[in-house]
């Protein structure tokens, strides 16, 4: 049974890729074998039919509740990653705060979101640099009905740059590195911002400098969306300039540090206006679950869809009793689902009649994530000696029921440049096999060879003399609870680990602590963390590497790797045009290959995603580009 899901796990993530490729996407299932051209193209055929039929169902008013179940706690924080970018709230910001001039698609293309934008106009300059004039559509509102204009955008622009928000909390301001003068004006030299202008009530302009371009993603460099300034800087102003526009009037960090930052009524902790497609209604900070409701001031998203669930609720679940919480109508969603025995209890909820089920392929994958700033993770030659320590193929086996594939570098099974590179990954990257011997040898060459007297190690602690002092090879890792790769790892890395010299010692955890030692804000940094990552639509190595402090915060380079050979790798492939795919599968192979050997990850998986859903909600159709905060848009409910 085991080789027939990963077989048909190769086989479907082959037309997922070819499809992703080329701008499209295809809806993944777990069929045990590949069925003939010709019947899949009739059922696919009888899919789209029965859609059709369900669509005329779908609801003109919003109506119903959809209580989502997520393993990741919703933290109490509603401004953007740059404070918090846990996975649950990540996704929330799109709900609560809404209107980029720029949208990622359900096909996986950046364009300009109509909704919002009335005209766009890119200027080439003279210098090398690039302007993007931008008109805003009459009619976009706050939730207080105030209207949305060109200055909305241009506060949040410059708010967010400026060193007056860099004091609420350390807010690193790096949105908009990219426009020129952000440099200076972040630095605090000047008060206005070069690369930005206010032309009119409805348009502005933000220049980007020339060294930034070419750029992969080109036109997400025109993407911008408003802050509410009469909610955040009442009494200020936003002002044009030859010179560049500026915030003008009592704008302090005092003040945003009341109106952002105070934990009752800031905007960051209980944001009451904002313009996306739902409202934040209540907080629960004790159950760490949320209620919003649908904004019925929005105008749309870049398709002009509306939600049409009246009432969502996001609540904390357990692993272990999730799917007990399905069946038992105490939610109603459950995304994202990974692990053999989770995916099983929702199947056996399908044969039931009791869930509809939904599935895809990660666009990410699971890890052993390094922080390389500590000892010894720092040491390149540790953190390959620690993946030498795990049998990842078993590893994989026994977490996902074979669901689930092991993965060599960055990269997760969604990703066309993976599809398009398995037998040059076969080839060309360390597998990392189990290998205590070759493990044992690796830490020898990297001078891990005393012991705790200062001899000749034999066995035991290996000790390595570090300026002078003498330094055990102590690993200290954080997990969190109820955690079933947690507690899979306990089994299969301590024993090894311990063979090959090494103590592991284990810090079990609530996920925002783990977050807050990652982000280096908690009262203990660690060596290393057990976690899973998504790519986003804009997926940046060049930024996740980057040796420039100013990425070493705001969940950027989350490793705080600073490897010029790996930042230089990840920055090749900044400037490749977005439609060179041969050029860009080039310099990604290079860049893998080097991450695979500097390995600031253990790669653990990559698997099939699956969503399991109560027969009430209906539409729903999330991808591994088009995610839950996406696909609740276009969904509705039965009651």
């Amino acid at each position: 049974m085991k080789m027939k899901k990963l077989l048909s796990v190769m086989l479907t993530v082959a037309m997922v890729a070819s499809m992703t490729a080329c701008g499209g996407q295809d809806q993944v299932t777990n069929n045990e074998t590949a069925a003939p051209a010709e019947s899949q193209a009739v059922e696919t055929a009888a899919t789209e039919a029965e859609t059709e039929a369900v669509q005329a169902e779908k609801p003109t008013t919003p109506q119903g509740q959809l209580v989502i179940g997520s393993l990741t706690d919703l933290e109490g924080e509603f401004y953007d990653p740059a404070f918090n970018n846990n996975a649950t709230n990540y996704k929330m910001y799109d709900l609560l705060h809404g209107y980029s001039t720029v949208a990622y698609t359900k096909e996986g293309k950046f364009e300009v979101d109509s909704t919002v934008v009335k005209s766009l106009e890119a200027t080439d300059n003279e210098d090398g640099s690039k302007t993007y004039t931008i008109t805003i559509n009459d009619g976009l509102v706050w939730t207080d009905n105030t209207p949305i204009t060109a200055k909305d955008y241009v506060f949040a622009i410059l708010l967010e740059a400026s060193p007056e928000m860099g004091g609420v909390d350390g807010y690193p301001g790096t949105n908009m590195t990219q426009l020129v003068g952000w440099d200076e004006y972040n630095a605090g030299e000047t008060e206005n911002f070069a690369g930005v202008h206010l032309i009119d009530d409805m348009t502005f302009s933000m220049t980007i400098k020339a060294e930034e371009l070419p750029f992969h993603y080109d036109l997400y460099y025109a993407s911008a969306g408003p802050r509410p300034m009469h909610v955040i800087a009442p009494e200020c102003a936003v002002e044009d300039a030859e010179a560049g526009a500026t915030i003008t009037g009592d704008f302090t960090t005092e003040l945003l540090m009341e109106t952002i930052n105070n934990p009752e009524t800031g905007y960051r902790f209980n944001p009451t206006v904002t313009c996306g497609p739902y409202t934040l209604v209540s907080y629960d900070a004790s159950s760490r679950q949320g209620t919003f409701e649908v904004n019925p001031l929005y105008a749309g998203n870049y398709a002009g869809s509306k939600p049409m669930i009246q009432k969502v609720i996001i609540k904390t679940v357990k692993d272990a009793t999730q799917m007990n919480e399905l069946e038992a109508g105490t939610v109603d969603l459950l995304f994202s689902i990974s692990g053999g025995d989770s995916i099983n209890a929702g199947l056996d909820l399908v044969d039931a009649g009791k869930a509809q089920k939904n599935t895809y392929f990660r666009n990410g994958y699971g890890k052993i994530q390094f922080d390389c700033s500590q000892f010894p993770t720092d040491s390149q030659s540790v953190r390959q000696a620690i993946a030498l320590c795990l049998d990842r193929n078993e590893f994989a086996r026994q977490y996902s029921g074979g669901y689930a594939s092991i993965v060599h570098a960055a990269y997760g099974m969604a990703g066309w440049e993976y599809q398009d590179s398995i037998e040059w990954i076969d080839e060309n990257l360390d597998t990392y096999e189990m290998d205590l011997d070759r493990a044992k040898e690796i830490l020898a060459a990297d001078g891990w060879n005393k012991n705790a007297e200062g001899g000749e190690y034999t066995e035991g602690l290996r000790y390595k003399e570090v300026d002078g002092e003498l330094k055990p090879l102590v690993i200290e890792w954080c997990n969190t609870e109820g955690n079933p790769v947690s507690e899979l790892l306990s089994t299969m890395l301590p024993a090894n680990m311990e063979e090959v010299g090494m103590q592991l010692n284990a810090t079990t955890t609530d996920f925002p602590t783990l977050t807050s030692a990652i982000d280096h804000q908690g009262e203990k940094i660690y060596n290393m963390y057990n976690l899973a990552t998504g790519f986003s639509p804009a997926s940046s190595p060049w930024y996740y590497y980057s040796t420039d402090e100013k990425w070493m915060t705001g969940g950027y380079n989350a490793n705080w790797i600073k490897d010029q050979e790996l930042a230089d790798a990840a920055g090749a492939l900044k400037a490749i045009p977005y439609d060179a795919n041969d050029e860009w599968l080039e310099a990604w192979r290079n860049y893998i290959k080097v991450w695979n050997e500097k390995l600031p990850d253990v790669p653990l998986y990559s698997d099939e995603y699956h969503d399991f859903y109560s027969p009430k909600l209906q539409g729903w159709e999330m991808t591994s580009i088009w995610d839950w905060d996406d696909a609740l848009i276009d969904a509705w409910v039965t009651e």
